[in-house]
């Protein structure tokens, strides 16, 4: 359980800054996004004392992991509706979407640690973990369909530039489900060695592969970050937004993908030293791992034709093999 006292040690630290932060400075929030100051900051400064008051049932499960089941259940419910909420204020105008920050420390970053301690008695665990990665997926790739407009797909860059600006909420909401996306792969990388750990005997550094990975997501949601909170807010300048789609090609499709490939490599490897991936499924993911290796040096080429064809060639292949070794991590015993 020492995993998850650490992880609920750092959730109550977390909200507790919070709470001290939007308590007893409400109007700092506002200055940082450049919002106009409300006109009554003590609702903000209440806000505050909700979230932090978190921090004393954080701390309890840190304290006692193996109680924790109900509060924990209770705090992933809030943070699953209050990106909901972000999201509507965000498509009223309410809410600009350079505050997306805000959503994803509060929320989103805790959605797969809370899961997978919500799941840890069940032997399906890893399984239903998949099934959630290949869901946001496969959504997330359907949502870049909206978005044509906007992306690789549209060759020139004062059109793409203009395009953004006109459907700035429907860019929002397709990456928001890309950044649930990018904080999914540890999750599936994590159930990964747990298989391989329960199912094989694997040494302990096969952990080598989601720290890999983890190390990843750092570059993916920066680049997100860029998508979603600045790339709007700069449409009007060509330059601006040159510079915006060139370091989002660079950080994700470029350095965070190479990361996770490589990490998918070595589990790879692993399993199929282990014998817990075989034949098909095992060449399969090497195929797809070195597809997307070439999206990597197609980002960093800068070459719009070959991102285009080597992030659907990866996308296309992962998600159903995913959802294929995905079915096999169940544990022996819950």
């Amino acid at each position: 359980m020492k995993p998850y006292r650490i992880l609920f040690s750092l959730a109550a630290f977390y909200n507790l800054a919070f709470g001290v932060w939007a308590g007893f400075f409400p109007l700092h929030f506002f200055r940082v996004f450049d919002l106009p100051p409300p006109q009554y900051p003590s609702i903000w400064a209440c806000v505050g004392m909700v979230v932090g008051i978190y921090c004393l049932a954080y701390a309890y499960v840190a304290w006692k992991p193996e109680e924790g089941d109900v509060l924990i259940l209770i705090g992933l419910i809030g943070k699953v509706l209050g990106p909901l909420g972000w999201l509507h204020a965000v498509n009223r105008g309410e809410f600009p979407a350079r505050t997306f920050p805000l959503t994803l420390f509060n929320d989103l970053i805790w959605w797969f640690p809370f899961l997978f301690y919500l799941l840890r008695k069940q032997r399906l665990r890893g399984r239903v973990i998949s099934l959630i990665v290949v869901f946001m997926h496969a959504v997330a790739c359907l949502g870049l369909l909206l978005l044509q407009g906007g992306m690789e797909f549209n060759p020139s860059l004062p059109a793409r530039r203009q395009w953004v600006a006109d459907h700035t909420s429907l860019w929002t909401f397709v990456w928001f489900f890309w950044v649930l996306s990018s904080l999914s792969i540890p999750a599936f990388m994590t159930s990964w060695a747990l298989a391989l750990r329960e199912q094989r005997k694997t040494p302990s550094w096969v952990w080598i592969g989601p720290a890999i990975c983890a190390f990843g997501v750092l570059f993916d949601v920066s680049a997100e970050l860029i998508y979603i909170a600045w790339l709007p807010e700069v449409s009007r300048s060509l330059a601006d937004f040159e510079r915006g789609v060139r370091a989002y090609n660079v950080l994700s499709a470029g350095v965070a993908n190479g990361l996770y490939c490589v990490a998918g490599l070595f589990l790879s490897t692993v399993s199929l030293r282990g014998s817990f991936l075989r034949g098909f499924q095992a060449s399969l993911g090497f195929l797809m791992w070195g597809a997307g290796l070439s999206l990597t040096v197609m980002a960093l080429l800068n070459n719009r034709l070959g991102i285009m064809v080597t992030a659907a060639t990866t996308m296309a292949l992962f998600i159903p093999w995913a959802a294929w070794v995905g079915w096999k991590f169940v544990r022996e015993k819950a």
